[in-house]
């Protein structure tokens, strides 16, 4: 059901612009894992609107969100205490940050930053993430690059960055966006005072860190060299007097995570998995919290 209801929204908003709510779908509809799949199909659209092909329309994409916002909500309140209801939780928070890319395109980051600061107090990221996104910031060295592999590491380091005001010195870049998006990649490259769109030309003036979401070191072009430290690869400039200690990371919500099975167990432990395969000191401080056999430590 959920799967025919989320293809229905993807073929009529393609012919549309967005609905209260979608067609095949009564709006008053309890079925949780339905509405998770109706707002998914809305961001999926607003993605495509990121390539710029074409005509763009910003408020058609601003519609779009809402209505999936509308639809994450409905999902968290009617499949409350499953999967999917913890998914939406997350997804309406992702929301929010595709707001402020969309405002970041028109008006720059200080639009951005003042979407992400009109999030709802009560409307936040799981722990886990939280924690994650924390650290990822804690691993980039003083006014470094951020690239970001996925919805997990991107939402959870944007969120930390602009909703909780940490490390406001480091620029945040999904890499899929910024090789995609060139209205996004423009906007940066004026802000930053850089023609040059390649990343190692930011790397010759500041570190670039790439999170431990990808699976291995970006294969950019031209190359980049990358070394090893906690939790990212480092490129470029990094002063030695800034790297954190192995030592100094925190993984108690990981923990609670892992005995409580969240939603979002899986991506983060992928991750610390990755970064102490690299970065073998990381085990010290997950034996601490009890997780050096999660995430592959002898």
């Amino acid at each position: 059901m959920a799967t025919f209801l989320y293809s229905v929204a993807v073929a009529l908003a393609l012919q549309a612009p967005p609905l209260p709510a979608s067609p095949g779908l009564p709006t008053d509809s309890t079925d949780g894992e339905a509405w998770l799949g109706v707002g998914r199909a809305y961001v999926q659209l607003v993605s495509g609107y990121h390539l710029h092909r074409g005509a763009t329309d910003t408020a058609w994409a601003r519609a779009a969100l809402d209505t999936a916002e509308q639809a994450f909500a409905r999902a968290a309140r009617f499949g409350r205490g499953t999967r999917a209801a913890d998914s939406a939780q997350v997804f309406r928070v992702y929301i929010w940050g595709q707001r402020a890319l969309l405002a970041w395109e028109t008006g720059g980051a200080e639009a951005a930053t003042a979407a992400w600061q009109a999030l709802p107090e009560a409307l936040r990221l799981p722990p886990l993430l939280e924690e994650l996104g924390e650290n990822l910031l804690r691993a980039c060295p003083h006014q470094g690059v951020l690239l970001t592999a996925g919805d997990a590491d991107t939402y959870a380091a944007w969120y930390m960055r602009f909703a909780r005001g940490l490390r406001p010195d480091l620029l945040i870049l999904p890499l899929a966006t910024w090789s995609t998006d060139t209205v996004f990649r423009g906007r940066v490259l004026r802000e930053t005072r850089q023609r040059d769109p390649a990343l190692r030309a930011f790397a010759e003036r500041r570190p670039v860190c790439a999170s431990m979401g990808f699976d291995r070191a970006p294969e950019l072009r031209p190359r980049l060299q990358w070394k090893s430290r906690p939790l990212v690869w480092v490129a470029g400039k990094e002063p030695k007097d800034e790297r954190v200690p192995a030592e100094d990371f925190v993984f108690a919500a990981l923990q609670l995570a892992i005995a409580q099975h969240d939603t979002w167990t899986s991506a983060a432990v992928a991750l610390y998995r990755r970064a102490a395969e690299a970065t073998p000191a990381l085990c010290r401080p997950l034996e601490t919290f009890g997780l050096k056999a999660d995430v592959g430590c002898r």
